[in-house]
């Protein structure tokens, strides 16, 4: 795995976030998290994160405003967001497509999925080196 390892996971249900977190670390990533998507939009802007996986219905912003406002922030506008949501994955599709995200995660989903998906996002993330 490369440098580009900081994933901000960002759910407001505990035990989701907890075991994306869990299994992300197992991987070789380093997560952080966040149950807001305010405290998301805060932490991403000091961090930096090379990735950030986010559920789409949150109390307060929703994560699909969240990733529209990221986009509009120079700092944030080139890292990747991949956008999760319990809700039937054709019906959110084009919604996180318009919110600016790079892709969609549907859960439940299999840990292999999610990793398969991150690794996946990130090399297409990374700077292409002639």
């Amino acid at each position: 795995m490369s440098g580009r390892n900081t994933i901000l996971v960002v759910d407001d249900t505990a035990s989701i976030l907890n075991v994306v977190a869990h299994t992300l670390a197992g991987a070789g990533y380093r997560p952080l998290t966040a149950a807001t998507a305010m405290d998301a939009v805060a932490l991403a802007r000091h961090v930096r994160p090379d990735l950030i996986l986010m559920d789409i219905m949150m109390p307060g912003l929703e994560g699909s405003v969240a990733s529209g406002l990221m986009r509009d922030l120079e700092e944030l506008r080139d890292v990747p967001v991949l956008l999760m949501s319990a809700l039937p994955e054709e019906d959110l599709r084009e919604r996180a497509a318009e919110a600016g995200a790079t892709g969609f995660l549907a859960k439940p989903f299999r840990k292999e999925r999610l990793l398969e998906l991150v690794g996946r996002t990130l090399h297409e993330a990374a700077p292409q080196t002639a």
